[in-house]
């Protein structure tokens, strides 16, 4: 299933700011996802060596990965999991 999102490489070039316009509920979605950390405000996920920071609003920072459609790819990924 194919989502509406933006990628765009954040100013530090470590990272990709991927927004998939969508409410998430974290805690629901800890329960799904094998997680790094979990608050209600954030969720960190490592998936294959790329990590992923996942907020409420659908904004992601996605790392170690060198596209930007490596980093929607991964977004679509993890939102499948939870949605």
């Amino acid at each position: 299933m194919s989502r509406k999102m933006t990628a765009n490489l954040c100013s530090g070039k470590t990272a990709f700011e991927v927004n998939a316009f969508t409410k998430i509920d974290l805690m629901q979605a800890a329960q799904v996802l094998k997680t790094i950390v979990v608050t209600p405000h954030i969720l960190i996920v490592d998936i294959d060596g790329i990590e992923i920071s996942l907020y409420p609003t659908g904004r992601m920072l996605v790392k170690h990965v060198k596209t930007e459609d490596e980093a929607l790819k991964a977004a679509e990924y993890l939102l499948n999991q939870v949605k």
